[in-house]
């Protein structure tokens, strides 16, 4: 205790920066929660899993319909019941504050890694950059292991360089580290050998490093079971991440640096972005300049500086600290761009603290300070700009179940006698809808799942029998272009019509209408034009249309449809739900 208190009295100044610089992350952190909204597809996923009725009922879960780790899950299952017990319920807000902690605590463990193995001034730089940083804040309000990932990363960096240069006592908790980061996320698995790489090489003492990471790796087998079954369970489906739907582009190397260190974090997991600020016919807009270009020139600037600088000077520290991180975002785009892996920019999140301490380290080594003191209060500027713009994170609204709760609930459109088919997301949807006769049927589950069960419900036995991810795009070419029903949906749907009672309605949400809209247009086209926008588009969304649209088509030949509409989900995109009501005649 007192010497604690004999630090606070000699480092009052840094104290009094670190509490500023918390403050303020704290009070962009503390609004973007407020104004997060409701739940977006990934965060309702994370809900689904976590909301089980015990721990080993969330495990399994995971084992058998995902490939995530379970740490973060588990304990958000532990947190929504010690919700629950407060009268909290599963409020978004309360819930989301499981990750807001780890995350939030990134900004002042930046500041005092940086004084560790640097000095204050880098520090103070990497810190500031972490509690404006657009990309940092989203996640931090985010129900998903992202930003709990990234204060796991940082810890677990921090601990590495330690161990590696001093051996003091940081061994323990490096394994501590290390084992959490490898429970909450996945791909760290990655991160971790490269981590493991890096000491072999500069670690004087092999075989201590070998049985540290021998027995992380020993502590570590049950969760990469589980993410082993998944990756090879997932490689009997039809349609492919890394292919159908998040196909890598040269392009999303300009998201990364934008998202990074400018503030036009793209959060998104469309591929069809303009990058307008990195083409040339921009360059003169100024206010591309000063929002994007300027932000991000600075600080890959400043990240090559320190990395040339640690080279040159034969800075160990700076090369330990920063080689797993750049080898992990190398490892990334070299699978993505072969088409081995998705890849999107939440997926680097884990490097993204330590690359920060390097952008630090370099900004801090240029002489001339007073000029990089100015040009980094210039950069702060330029991402305040876009905190407190039109596409702020600090207003992420996302609302993918309010607009639709409050509107059915108002219409009185769903009673618990009605049957209900929400073909996509159908099981996350739920949340928000009320309770009736839900029919068992999941497009995202057929597709991009090893669920077979599903497979009899749209596609005939030859067809089940031969498909796979390889042919799948060739053997399913004429059901998904042309106007081909598919019996055994008909078959299928016909058999909950037939209980269909006087009064009783059949009711289709649809939650991506922007999407079935969109890909409508492929059959309005020729023949030869068909063929060349099906082997260009995303398979997952071509054949989620054509299957939307054998349900409608069918409903309304057996039924009647008696109203139908669009609810807006978000104000900030077109995933609009469509809402279709049936009833027998």
């Amino acid at each position: 205790m007192n010497g604690a208190a004999e630090y606070i009295k000699n480092n009052k100044k840094e104290i009094a920066f670190v509490l500023i610089v918390s403050v303020i992350a704290l009070f962009f952190r503390i609004i973007s929660l407020k104004n997060a909204g409701d739940l977006w597809i990934d965060e309702i996923y994370t809900y689904y899993f976590s909301s089980k009725n015990s721990i080993f009922e969330v495990i399994k879960g995971l084992y058998t319909e995902d490939l995530h780790t379970p740490l973060y899950f588990i304990l958000l299952h532990l947190w929504m019941k010690f919700c629950a017990f407060f009268g909290a319920g599963e409020n978004d807000t309360m819930i989301r504050l499981l990750g807001f902690i780890p995350s939030f605590l990134t900004v002042p463990l930046a500041y005092f890694a940086g004084k560790k193995f640097f000095n204050k001034k880098t520090g103070a730089y990497a810190s500031s950059i972490l509690a404006f940083s657009p990309f940092l804040i989203y996640y931090t309000t985010e129900l998903r292991f992202y930003g709990m990932a990234c204060f796991l990363t940082l810890l677990s960096s921090y601990y590495f360089v330690k161990f590696i240069k001093q051996n003091d006592g940081a061994k323990i908790p490096l394994v501590i580290s290390n084992l959490l980061l490898l429970y909450t996320f996945n791909i760290s698995f990655v991160y971790v050998f490269f981590q493991f790489l890096t000491a072999v090489i500069f670690s004087k003492n092999k075989k201590e490093i070998l049985r540290l990471y021998l027995i992380t790796g020993l502590l570590y087998l049950p969760a990469l079971i589980m993410t082993l079954h998944g990756i090879f369970s997932y490689r009997n489906t039809i349609c492919s991440f890394g292919r159908d739907i998040f196909i890598f582009k040269p392009a999303f190397f300009s998201i990364f640096l934008q998202s990074y260190f400018s503030g036009n974090f793209f959060y998104g997991t469309q591929n069809n972005y303009e990058y307008n600020a990195f083409i040339l016919k921009h360059l003169f807009n100024i206010k591309n300049i000063f929002l994007i270009l300027f932000p991000v020139i600075f600080c890959v600037t400043g990240f090559i500086r320190g990395f040339i600088k640690a080279f040159a000077e034969k800075n160990k520290t700076l090369i330990i600290l920063l080689l797993p991180s750049v080898l992990f975002l190398g490892f990334e785009f070299i699978m993505a761009s072969l088409g081995l892996m998705s890849l999107t920019i939440r997926y680097t999140l884990i490097s993204y603290p330590v690359i920060v301490l390097g952008v630090a380290f370099g900004l801090n080594s240029f002489k001339n300070t007073r000029f990089i003191k100015l040009l980094f209060v210039f950069y702060l500027i330029s991402i305040s700009a876009f905190l407190f713009s039109k596409m702020s994170p600090l207003d992420k609204d996302v609302e993918f179940g309010t607009p639709l709760k409050s509107t059915l609930d108002r219409l009185n459109i769903i009673k618990k006698d009605d049957y209900v088919l929400i073909p996509v997301m159908g099981k996350l949807y739920r949340r928000y809808t009320p309770k009736a006769h839900y029919l068992d049927f999941e497009i995202t589950d057929m597709l991009l799942n090893d669920v077979r069960k599903y497979y009899g419900l749209v596609f005939d036995e030859d067809t089940i029998n031969k498909i796979n991810r390889k042919n799948a795009r060739e053997i399913l070419y004429d059901y998904t272009v042309y106007n081909t029903k598919s019996a055994q949906l008909e078959n299928y749907l016909k058999k909950y019509f037939k209980e269909l009672k006087s009064g009783t309605k059949f009711i289709v949400l649809i939650n991506n209408m922007n999407t079935v809209e969109s890909m409508s247009e492929l059959y309005t086209k020729p023949d030869s034009e068909k063929k060349r926008l099906y082997y260009k588009n995303s398979l997952y969304y071509m054949l989620m249309t054509r299957i939307v649209f054998d349900i409608l088509d069918i409903s309304n030949q057996n039924l009647k449809l008696k109203t139908k509409f669009i609810i807006n989900d978000s104000k900030h995109s077109d995933n609009n739900t469509g809402v279709f009501v049936f009833v027998k005649e």
